[in-house]
């Protein structure tokens, strides 16, 4: 993981390194280069959800934890007045509906003017990996990295995989495909440990958030989870429906930021949680 560059920092910037690096902290605002984003844009995919059916009412409840918010721009007008400053927009420009017949290609939708015109300070695109539609997905996200630059945009491009047959030295070479199309930043899945997921980070020169998957399981899971990410270089989490259909989303968010920031331990944070069952499904669906 790609930690800030504190050693040009007394070198004047020009106006189009200025723009990227501000919007780029915007999301890593802290000095550790780690960050917690909060995705609610599952309704492009998956229609109404229990947890963000009012974007307001969720939008509240995890603003004082979140390092920004993963939206929509449906969503992200519904809630311009409560989006305090310090909160980062990241916005999804590409989606497919799991109604669709045709599964495994994800459209963009929006232009990087559209972005700019709601404030948004990232976009975010996924690529499924593993299909036939694999070269025209890397094509668009190359041509969207592409038209960010030309606005100093940054993008967050996510891999998932297709089907179950992936291994770690997939998840390892989509983040690095990522990083050389431009990404400024990787979302995935987590490989399952400490060292295979390591080499994802390793091989990576540009942050790697870890997608947070289905609400159910065990708090303490989630929070073993966290832990091992940043022991393996992972730059935080991109965590939507474990937060937002958790019993109390503010207090969850305090604990895995402070794992995230390694404020708190894994210990501790057990403890405070008191490391229940989480509510929700169970899905293969890792948005």
């Amino acid at each position: 993981m790609t930690q800030p560059d504190t050693m040009h920092a007394n070198i004047p910037l020009t106006a189009v390194q200025a723009g990227l690096l501000r919007r780029t902290r915007r999301l890593f605002c802290h000095a550790d280069g780690r960050a917690i984003l909060v995705p609610i844009d599952h309704g492009l995919y998956s229609g109404p959800m229990d947890g963000i059916e009012d974007p307001l009412r969720v939008a509240r409840a995890v603003l004082a934890g979140a390092d920004g918010l993963l939206i929509s721009p449906g969503f992200a007008r519904a809630i311009a007045a409560e989006l305090p400053a310090r909160c980062a927009l990241v916005m999804r420009v590409g989606a497919i509906n799991d109604q669709s017949p045709v599964q495994g290609y994800e459209a963009v939708y929006a232009s990087v003017k559209l972005a700019l015109r709601y404030d948004a300070d990232w976009l975010v695109h996924t690529l499924y990996i593993g299909g036939d539609q694999d070269a025209q997905a890397i094509r668009d996200a190359g041509v969207l990295v592409e038209a960010a630059d030309r606005y100093n945009v940054p993008v967050l491009l996510e891999f998932l995989p297709r089907d179950d047959g992936w291994q770690p030295g997939h998840v390892a070479a989509w983040a690095r495909l990522g990083a050389e199309l431009g990404a400024s930043a990787i979302k995935t899945i987590y490989t399952g440990d400490v060292e295979s997921f390591a080499g994802v980070t390793g091989g990576c020169p540009v942050p790697v958030l870890v997608a947070g998957g289905p609400a159910g399981g065990e708090v303490a899971d989630l929070l073993q989870l966290t832990d091992d990410v940043v022991a393996a270089g992972g730059a935080g989490l991109a965590i939507g429906r474990r937060v937002w259909q958790a019993p109390d989303p503010a207090r969850l968010l305090t604990m895995l930021g402070g794992l995230v920031h390694c404020q708190v331990t894994l210990a501790e944070a057990v403890e405070a949680l008191g490391a229940g069952q989480e509510p929700g499904r169970d899905s293969h669906d890792v948005r």
